[in-house]
């Protein structure tokens, strides 16, 4: 009976030093999402699994305003967030180690009030400092007189639409389609030089502390995008049921990007966006290119 008990006990402590081990070999990625059609390949790869395949434990905090997501990159609080190069430009230039690892597929739409777009002038509401401000000028500006409201909180942004305060608001997908159904119009423009300047942005710290960890991240990414071009209805699943108030009215009205593995722009992409940035600024953002992407997770 002793000799029972004492192979119980063992295998006990067998046991838990296999769970012990096997929580310690679980990588660890805290991310900070916004509510766009970007994040599809995220949310399908928590979804279907393909973070657990790679021993990777992900938590996902999704923001609703770019400040929030700033302050929680800047004070530790998340490895890593979904940003756009125009803000990742003004970090590195104020001396924040962040670097982009691969591009995300955005789809930006305007969205209208009837009739403005006869107008020879447009009250537009968007972010100084942002993807929003560089495509509105791309977009835009040649044609318009553009007056911009700088509006951070996406929901504001869209009351004030709505609200016919502004004549047009720059929004991403789903959200887009959500102004279409309470009546607004969707204006939809093609990616300026076939990008969306928006990345997932990781920490140095990050990088240099959880590299097996980020390797997994994108290695699930690529399978997800991998899902999403076989089926892209897996995408429109996982947005509906990750991002709150998108109703599955939404689902199949909504425009989506081409998804795309895990890639990053050219150099002088990036150049451009870093001396649209300068100029908006009103300084030169002595940021080099190097400084700004790190392409080791491009495989």
């Amino acid at each position: 009976m002793k000799k029972i008990i004492l192979l119980s006990a063992l295998m006990i402590l067998f046991m838990t030093g296999c769970s012990d081990k096997a929580s310690e070999d679980t990588m660890k990625l805290k991310i900070g999402l916004m509510p766009a059609v970007d994040t599809a390949p995220i949310y399908l790869a928590k979804d279907m699994g393909y973070f657990e395949e790679e021993d990777l434990e992900l938590e996902i905090v999704l923001f609703t305003n770019a400040q929030d997501r700033q302050s929680a990159l800047q004070t530790g609080a998340i490895d890593g967030a979904m940003t756009d190069l125009v803000a990742l430009a003004t970090n590195r230039a104020g001396g924040f180690d962040l670097k982009a690892t691969t591009l995300t597929d955005g789809m930006f739409v305007m969205l209208a009030n009837t009739g403005v777009e006869a107008q020879e002038s447009l009250k537009v509401g968007l972010m100084e400092i942002s993807v929003s401000n560089f495509l509105v000028d791309k977009w835009l500006s040649s044609n318009y007189d553009l007056e911009k409201v700088f509006i951070n909180a996406i929901p504001a942004r869209l009351e004030s639409v709505i609200s016919e305060q502004l004549d047009m608001g720059f929004f991403p997908e789903p959200l887009g389609t959500v102004g279409e159904m309470q009546g607004l119009q969707k204006l939809v423009f093609e990616p300026y030089k076939g990008i969306t300047p928006d990345v997932m942005a990781f920490t140095q710290n990050a990088i240099d502390n959880k590299t097996e960890a980020l390797e997994a991240f994108h290695r699930a990414y690529n399978k997800a995008v991998d899902a999403i071009v076989e089926d892209d209805q897996l995408a429109r699943t996982t947005l509906v049921d990750n991002i709150p108030n998108i109703s599955e009215v939404v689902k199949d009205l909504m425009t989506l990007p081409t998804y795309h593995k895990v890639r990053l722009p050219e150099n002088a992409y990036i150049e451009e966006i870093i001396e649209w940035t300068s100029g908006v600024l009103g300084e030169n953002l002595d940021v080099p290119v190097e400084d700004m992407v790190d392409r080791q997770f491009i495989k």
